[in-house]
């Protein structure tokens, strides 16, 4: 089994490497720089994993395949939509492939208010925390996502946001938010098994120099298959001091309410979760990264406790591959999605 595991490894990163190394190479157009047409812009990014769990197969999956397409018409009309498809095996350990999912990630047009504001409509990302909004797989440091950035919350809003924006380091960012139904375009079950309605919330934060930046969420809803409101509060930071980056985001949230009928009980009033990462720049190319997290649900008694090492290789601006290890405890595998054993990707924005 081991021997399989190890073959199927090298027979993944050998085919990623034949897949994608020529359009890294492709001559007349800078990757990552997406392509006009017009007014219009068309982007993207592709993250291929190598998921290696000690419970299940060992599989090669295309994680995402995003397509983004942004206008700038004028001061009214500048639409955005981002959609995906997500989750598609390309081969298993044992045989098979297949599956995966077609969805609208986002979708909405800004018209700009004034030099700093923006009222936006449509289906958005929740500004919550900096995770949430560091969405695309080459911008993150880590393959693995952990629940405090993704669990605990509506991570996607449709409705009206109005976004405060100045000049770098100027002022103080904000954006408020308000869904007032459910969610449109809704991942299926199998991604994202909370839905929520109701939503509003606010998001601050203030940035010191590039990289440094303290912000701190807001949140409030009702969790639609438990039928409980909750209530969350959540703060970030990001500092650099010379190689070594520090990243920290925690949250914690107030549940109430009575819980539907057949809807998982409600064991603790708060949901609460803490996470830290620590990445050094070994060179201009090659990182190291360790991290942790300490994650309690409202509906589980245990607590979800995770480390985790990486080594990430950046060879030019927007590819990236990456390579992780994560020890997972504590939280039932019937509820968890985050799992021991290793994970390698590649990842590009293009």
């Amino acid at each position: 089994m081991i021997l399989m595991r190890h073959s199927l490894l090298k027979l993944g990163i050998v085919q990623i490497c034949l897949m994608f190394y020529p359009i890294s190479q492709a001559e007349g157009y800078e990757l990552g720089q997406g392509w006009p047409v017009g007014k219009f812009l068309l982007s993207g990014y592709v993250n291929i994993e190598l998921v290696d769990r000690f419970d299940a197969p060992t599989k090669l999956e295309l994680d995402d395949i995003s397509l983004l397409a942004s206008g700038r018409i004028n001061k009214w009309v500048n639409p955005f939509v981002e959609a995906e498809l997500s989750k598609y095996t390309l081969i298993e350990q044992g045989g098979g492939s297949g599956g995966g999912d077609f969805i609208v990630e986002r979708f909405y047009n800004d018209s700009i208010v004034s030099e700093n504001s923006t009222l936006r409509i449509g289906k958005i990302l929740s500004p919550l925390g900096d995770w949430n909004l560091e969405h695309a797989a080459p911008l993150i440091p880590i393959i693995t996502r952990p629940y405090t950035t993704a669990r605990g919350f509506a991570a996607y809003s449709s409705g009206v946001s109005w976004l405060h924006e100045p000049e770098i380091g100027a002022s103080t960012n904000w954006q408020l938010y308000w869904q007032p139904d459910t969610e449109w375009f809704k991942r299926p079950a199998n991604q994202a098994p909370r839905s929520f309605r109701n939503v509003y919330g606010g998001h601050i934060y203030k940035t010191f120099g590039l990289l440094d930046k303290i912000g701190a969420s807001l949140q409030h809803g009702d969790f639609i298959e438990t039928g409980e409101t909750y209530s969350l509060f959540g703060i970030n930071a990001n500092k650099s001091l010379g190689k070594l980056k520090l990243e920290c985001e925690a949250i914690t949230a107030n549940f109430s309410g009575t819980v539907l009928p057949g809807a998982p009980s409600r064991l603790h009033d708060k949901e609460s979760g803490i996470f830290g990462l620590a990445d050094y720049a070994v060179t201009s190319k090659w990182h190291g990264i360790v991290s942790g997290e300490y994650y309690q649900d409202h509906t589980v008694s245990e607590t979800s406790r995770s480390t985790l090492v990486a080594a990430a290789y950046r060879p030019s601006v927007p590819v990236v591959w990456k390579l992780e290890y994560i020890h997972q405890a504590g939280m039932s595998l019937s509820i968890g999605t985050i799992r021991t054993g290793w994970k390698a990707s590649f990842s590009t924005l293009f």
